[in-house]
Order: structure tokens, then C-alpha cells, then sequence
């Protein structure tokens, strides 16, 4: 038991002397800084949590919009309608849907929060091509480059679900 307590205190000596060494700040907690309370510091946590709760499920959504619309433009064109797709968009969401010819636009306004989620479908030279992206306000042209479609600028590709999701092997 002895050994066990000398062996940690060492340790932990050693960590603080190479903390030192390498000029790291060591800061306290979050909710035991000053000039932060508790309860700010939970509700900041809470917005962020809801946040990447709705970009999850706005990207879950979304990129199966895009692969049943392509499934749907091989079977001869895009669909204007997300219950034949299999689509229910979230309550707390609203949804506009745009088909032309050779396109299928669906954006999510969530009713809380700035982000605006919008996933775009186009045939270019009969291969339809899709992207899911994050932004503000309405979004602008779909550049194509490199055989991609690509989001409007000022605005973020929306990633799959598996990055979304912390990793549980760390």
C-alpha cells in the first residue's frame, strides 16, 4: 500500500514537473473558473448538445434524401414528394422542397438556432450527383468541380452520420 501511495505521489510529481517543462496551463474546471457560473456553463453544454443532436438529424435525413432521389432519377426522374421517397421531416423542423427537371433541392429550417441544412441532387450529363451541407440564410449556386457537387459558398458540407458520432474507441 505503501509503495502504491509513492509510486502516485511520484507520478504525479513528475506530470506537474513535465507540465512545467512544457509551459502547459493547467486550468481548473469549467464550472470552478471565475467569473463563470455553474448554470452558464450547463446551459452552453445543453445548446451545443442540441446543436449536434439537430445537425444529426438534419444529416440523417437529408443523406437519404439524396440517395432516394437518385435511386428515384434511374427510375425516371426525381420525386416532389417525401412520403414517396419515405421521408418524414422532424417537427421541430420546416422543409422546402424544389424539383425541376434535372435537379431536387430539399432545405431544413429548424425553428431554433441560425442553421439552415440543405441537400441538393443534380443529373449533370445523366449521373446524378448529391451533397448535403450546413449554413446560414438560403443558399447560392452548387459549384461543380471535379466531377463533384459541391456546396454554395460560405457554407459547410454536412458529413455522414459516422462522423458525426463521437468514436467509443476514443
Amino acid at each position: 500500500m505503501a509503495l502504491a501511495l509513492r509510486l502516485g505521489v511520484s507520478t504525479l510529481l513528475a506530470l506537474i514537473g513535465v507540465a512545467g517543462l512544457v509551459q502547459l496551463t493547467l486550468h481548473p474546471p469549467l464550472a470552478s473558473r471565475p467569473g463563470t457560473s455553474a448554470s452558464v456553463v450547463l446551459a452552453d453544454l445543453e445548446a451545443q448538445e442540441a446543436l449536434l443532436d439537430q445537425r444529426q438529424q438534419a444529416a440523417l435525413l437529408l443523406n437519404r434524401f439524396v440517395g432516394a432521389q437518385i435511386t428515384r432519377y434511374f427510375w425516371g426522374g426525381f420525386s416532389g414528394y417525401l412520403d414517396v421517397l419515405g421521408l418524414e421531416v422532424p417537427q421541430d423542423m420546416k422543409a422546402d422542397l424544389k424539383v425541376e427537371d434535372q435537379s431536387a433541392q430539399l432545405r431544413l429550417t429548424p425553428r431554433t438556432g441560425k442553421e439552415t441544412y440543405v441537400a441538393r441532387v443534380e443529373a449533370i450529363e445523366s449521373v446524378p450527383r448529391g451533397v448535403v451541407c450546413r449554413g446560414e440564410a438560403k443558399p447560392g449556386a452548387f459549384p461543380f468541380t471535379s466531377d463533384r457537387l459541391g456546396c454554395p459558398p460560405g457554407w459547410r458540407p454536412l458529413g455522414s452520420l459516422r462522423r458525426l458520432r463521437p468514436n467509443p474507441e476514443g
